[in-house]
């Protein structure tokens, strides 16, 4: 037998006396009472069998620590086990610990496990399993952070005594319902904290401990207490899994609980009285409400699409042209400077030379000109590139926080970067025709200015354009073998 069954027998032996008092929490257990010989019995049974990471302490009246068979039977005794108990898997011998354990909102968050010494039924909750307690003590997993559908976040709390639950998992059940002592003792604090889970507001006032429903008309009523079968514990979970499971807008799903549950209350029925017969219809006109809501939703998700597909096309639209113009401006001013050199080169030919310092002068002017044209141009279309991100940032948080982030990149970031990159290729190939161009005008001017002899220009230029030819007469050659 193992030692969590021998302090079970012992405790339940030790109910035969009026007086006694149990208190548990995980890894402590306090006794006390006027226990019976039989009692004393099976309490030194746990004392001879306790193992190491188990502590018992038995004190008698006199407040002596002393074994169980010496204690008189009849006179008060006080008995205290503790042993460690992991937070995320608690162990306890009694329902009195079993049901102040449910009622911690803490410990409860921290579960996902729980064994128990006084029942042997077991069953599973979304947040954690109900077994037996056999053999060695265990460790559990860690609990899941809290999820933003926690009740709290819906149900406003003006006292620190009457709160809803952090999580809705622990009172939901996961698979076929069980039978047992730990099942009806968890079946009724789920009741009470599903039910707190419901209005919009509790509050304590003069003492007592009332709910506040908003809806047309608003309600404030009384609480009331929870008992077996006030309210249908299939309509509960019901209730619970729509508004905090299914999906991800949970406002929504609990405001259209709450005011179809405020709508046609019964006249003098507290929360908990009434709540049985209006749970059940409120829960389907509150589920019908939200189908048209959705439909509704549609029609504007649908119109903030299109929207967002002519605002993209727009853009797009704008990032080609912007493209078109840059390259347009490139060669409008390219065929600037071959004109001028055109005109150079017209002079020579009808032997009319004029001022060297004149021509020198006028090539610096044109490259100054191309470049402050190339510039300006560049930075109107940047500035519009950083506006237009700065756009779209908003766009993303403001009018489309509806999309996630892949829809969102798929919609609309995609083409849109597409089409930036685009321009940037645009840009860096004008950039390079650019650089060419007043690198040919610098080096006119040069030699205009006499500072380079035209022979060597004209050397390097025939030697340059030579290894451009071979270079691509290889390439075709390759192309060709392939």
């Amino acid at each position: 037998m193992s030692i969590a069954t021998r302090v079970h027998d012992a405790v339940e032996a030790s109910r035969a006396v009026a007086d006694l008092g149990i208190g548990e929490d995980p890894g402590r257990l306090s006794l006390a009472g006027s226990l019976t010989r039989a009692a004393l019995d099976a309490w030194q049974a746990v004392s001879d069998e306790a193992p190491d990471w188990l502590s018992f302490s038995f004190i008698d009246p006199a407040d002596d620590r002393i074994l169980p068979r010496d204690a008189i039977a009849g006179e008060r005794a006080r008995i205290t086990i503790t042993f460690a108990s992991n937070a995320n898997m608690p162990h306890l011998f009694t329902r009195e610990g079993w049901r102040s354990f449910l009622l911690e909102d803490a410990r409860v968050s921290s579960a996902t496990s729980v064994r128990l010494a006084f029942d042997a039924a077991r069953f599973r909750t979304r947040a954690f399993d109900v077994a037996p307690w056999e053999g060695v003590l265990a460790v559990g997993l860690a609990a899941p952070p809290p999820r933003d559908s926690s009740p709290r976040r819906q149900v406003r709390s003006q006292s620190s005594v009457l709160m809803a639950p952090t999580r809705i998992e622990p009172w939901l059940v996961d698979g076929d319902n069980s039978q047992g002592t730990a099942w009806e003792i968890w079946e009724d604090v789920a009741s009470a904290m599903i039910s707190r889970s419901l209005p919009n507001e509790l509050y304590v006032e003069a003492g007592e401990e009332r709910v506040s429903l908003v809806g047309q008309p608003p309600r404030r009523l009384e609480l009331g207490r929870f008992s077996d079968g006030d309210v249908p514990f299939t309509a509960l979970q019901d209730a619970a899994c729509w508004v905090y499971t299914e999906g991800t807008d949970v406002e929504v799903r609990h405001t259209f609980l709450s005011a179809e549950l405020a709508r046609e209350w019964p006249a003098r029925k507290s929360f908990s009285s009434g709540l049985s017969g209006k749970l059940a219809s409120s829960l389907d006109s509150a589920r019908l409400l939200y189908k048209a809501h959705l439909r509704a939703g549609s029609k504007d998700t649908l119109k903030a699409l299109a929207d967002l597909r002519k605002t993209l096309a727009d853009d797009v639209q704008k990032l080609v042209q912007q493209a078109r113009d840059l390259s347009s401006a490139v060669w409008r001013d390219v065929a600037v400077a071959i004109g001028v050199m055109a005109v150079r080169f017209g002079l020579d030919a009808a032997k009319t030379v004029p001022s060297s310092f004149a021509f020198s002068t006028i090539y610096l002017l044109v490259a100054a000109y191309f470049i402050a044209s190339f510039w300006l141009t560049v930075t109107i279309n940047r500035r519009f590139l950083s506006s237009l991100e700065q756009s779209r940032a908003a766009w993303r948080t403001k009018l489309y926080a509806f999309l996630d982030d892949d829809d969102y990149r798929e919609l609309a970031g995609t083409p849109l970067s597409a089409a930036i990159e685009d321009y940037r290729v645009t840009e860096r190939r004008a950039r390079r025709v650019v650089s060419i161009v007043v690198l040919l005008l610098v080096l006119a001017t040069l030699v205009e200015a006499g500072y380079v002899d035209p022979s060597l220009v004209m050397t390097w230029t025939g030697a340059k354009l030579v290894q451009i030819w071979e270079a691509g007469c290889a390439l075709l050659r390759s192309l060709a073998v392939v």
